[in-house]
């Protein structure tokens, strides 16, 4: 069945979804594995169906993951009249992030990924996938005692905007009729105002 305007009933986006769950965590820790020079196995999303083992406390890695999500409150509708016309939903979403670093070098790489996704290049990166920076919170050290060793960890909170656009097959409006009412005013006061209109087929 058309998935259109045209057929009635819901109308499901035909774009390819975005980036989200499990694959979003992974796109953001690819992020830091690329400004932090880590090996990519050393930075893991927080949360997986199975998760691997935890590497040894003098090793240093990260575990990163989107923690809250918040969109904006009216997303942007676009429509474009090409062919028989479709239209664009574009919703802001800023998301709340928290990689935690453990190991000896944990608030090393803290730092040197706070100060590294400050540089536009690594930005360009990370607008590839809809992605943006707001800004980091505080690095809190918050180490862990495992059996009679501490787990160094340190806690780096971040914000980005996820730019998320989904495509509506909407078609052209190529006919309608009816009537405009609107309130208007005068000395005596409000006046209902009702135009008759008519939008004929374009020539062919």
């Amino acid at each position: 069945m058309a998935n259109t305007s045209a057929s009635g009933g819901p109308l499901t986006p035909t774009s390819a979804p975005p980036a989200d769950d499990l694959d979003l965590d992974t796109i953001i820790g690819t992020l830091i594995a690329g400004v932090t020079g880590l090996p990519g196995d050393m930075v893991r999303p927080r949360w997986q169906e199975t998760q691997p083992r935890v590497p040894d406390v003098t090793d240093t890695w990260i575990a990163v993951g989107v923690t809250a999500t918040m969109p904006d409150d009216t997303p942007v509708q676009t429509h474009h009249g090409e062919g028989d016309g479709y239209t664009i939903l574009r919703t802001f979403y800023r998301l709340d992030v928290l990689a935690s670093f453990y190991g000896p070098k944990g608030d090393a790489y803290a730092k040197l990924t706070r100060d590294s996704f400050y540089v536009g290049q690594n930005r360009e990166a990370m607008r590839s996938y809809g992605l943006n920076l707001i800004g980091f919170d505080t690095i809190r050290r918050v180490p862990e005692i495992k059996a009679t060793k501490t787990l160094r960890r340190s806690d780096l909170p971040f914000r980005l905007t996820q730019t998320i656009e989904r495509r509506y097959e909407i078609r052209n409006v190529l006919q309608a009729k009816g009537t405009i009412q609107a309130t208007g005013g005068n000395p005596a006061g409000p006046t209902q105002i009702d135009t008759p209109f008519a939008s004929p087929l374009p020539p062919v």
